[in-house]
């Protein structure tokens, strides 16, 4: 099950992604060699600061401590450039975005990760947004943002935790903008941009200033006419225009067998749903396979090993559940799913170290997996018989 876990959350791939740190320009160093490495000469130099004056702006001070850290380099002067006082740097070595980094002095033979050499300096201008855009002599990388959602929806996905995210990973967001799809304001977004699915998320065209952004929105939304940019891909539930119904509310059956107290707990898949693809569950049901409904259910299905569950069709809602229910279960022929790979939770119950077993319905057999190693090493020895 964790092998698919990947394919589960292509629709949360901006919150994954969000994980790369925004400094990441300055964290790309080579390992520290075991050996000793030989001496090498310090390079006396001077750190120019472009652009210090834009409060708005990427912090470079990362710079400044990545820069102090290199055991080649002694500072011999930091000087903070405010962006008039920038001009003279940014004509000379061509740079675009401030803030920006020059260093200058002893910079013969010296390398730098992320910076490059023009001329006489080693230069870095490729500090993440939000930054100043010198040609256009403004900031980019503020973003805005309307929150398209219909509060009536109470079970519906949560999309401002999807802006708290990206908040966290260094996206400015100067605006965020609450609008109520059945308002007048909210029809007019929706025709605009042909919504199909509610709540979702409008961005301002600065976001793709955002690595973040621009190596996923392919996959999860769409770059409108006018710039704006559409999230597409929603996490259930979410209500469907086209219907007017809530989609992505799922019921469960749980299928166990009560006499079985061996047997491991079937709720455990149903937490994996929950902590993989944020799977909502409006109902749950649990029942005894020796019951009417149980050997009705077991019939029906042909189900040959318990515990198990049964998920119901509102999960096509969650993108790429079908493809990754392909290695665990069954589509049946009236829309439900039922979970069929009973034995591959066993390596989840090892790694607990936990037993597991199910019950086999073609032998009425109980299956025990090896009890784990510190369980083991617990047992006494057999008395001897008298």
């Amino acid at each position: 099950m964790k092998k698919e876990s990947t394919n589960f959350n292509t629709y949360l791939i901006i919150v994954i992604v969000i994980a790369i740190a925004v400094g990441l320009y300055f964290m790309i160093a080579a390992p520290t060699p075991k050996e000793k490495a030989p001496e090498i000469e310090t390079k006396e130099v001077v750190l120019n600061l472009l652009g210090t004056d834009c409060k708005e702006c990427f912090n470079i001070s990362i710079a400044v401590d990545f820069i102090q850290k290199q055991k080649t380099i002694n500072v011999k002067e930091t000087k903070e450039l405010s962006i008039a006082d920038s001009e003279e740097l940014i004509k000379k070595y061509n740079i675009t975005r401030l803030p920006a980094v020059v260093i200058t002095g002893s910079t013969e033979n010296l390398t730098i990760p992320n910076f490059d050499r023009t001329a006489d300096a080693l230069v870095f201008e490729k500090a993440p947004a939000p930054y100043y855009d010198v040609a256009t002599k403004s900031i980019k990388g503020k973003v805005s943002v309307t929150v398209l959602e219909e509060p009536a929806c109470k079970e519906c996905f949560d999309v401002k935790l999807l802006t708290q995210q990206l908040e966290m990973a260094g996206v400015k967001i100067i605006e965020q903008k609450i609008v109520e799809a059945k308002s007048e304001e909210g029809k007019q977004i929706i025709t605009k941009y042909k919504i199909t699915k509610v709540p979702t998320l409008i961005f301002s065209k600065d976001a793709l200033d955002y690595e973040v952004i621009t190596q996923v929105w392919d996959q999860v939304g769409t770059e409108e006419q006018d710039g704006m940019l559409v999230l597409r891909t929603i996490n259930p539930p979410y209500i469907n225009l086209s219907s007017g119904k809530t989609e992505g509310l799922v019921s469960l059956t749980i299928l166990a067998d009560q006499n079985c107290t061996e047997c491991y707990n079937a709720s455990v898949i149903k937490e994996l749903f929950q902590q993989n693809i944020n799977m909502y569950f409006k109902t749950e049901e649990t029942v005894d396979a020796a019951s009417a409904k149980g050997k009705l259910i077991i019939k029906k299905y042909a189900i040959d090993v318990i515990p198990t569950v049964i998920l119901s069709k509102e999960v096509k809602a969650y993108p790429n559940f079908e493809v990754a229910w392909e290695a665990v279960g069954t589509e049946e022929k009236d829309g439900m799913f039922v979970f069929r790979n009973v034995p591959m939770l066993e390596n989840l119950f090892k790694q607990q170290e936990q037993t597991f077993a199910y019950k086999n319905l073609t032998s009425g057999k109980v299956v025990t997996s090896s009890i784990p190693a510190t369980e083991e090493a617990e047992i006494a020895e057999p008395e001897p018989e008298d």
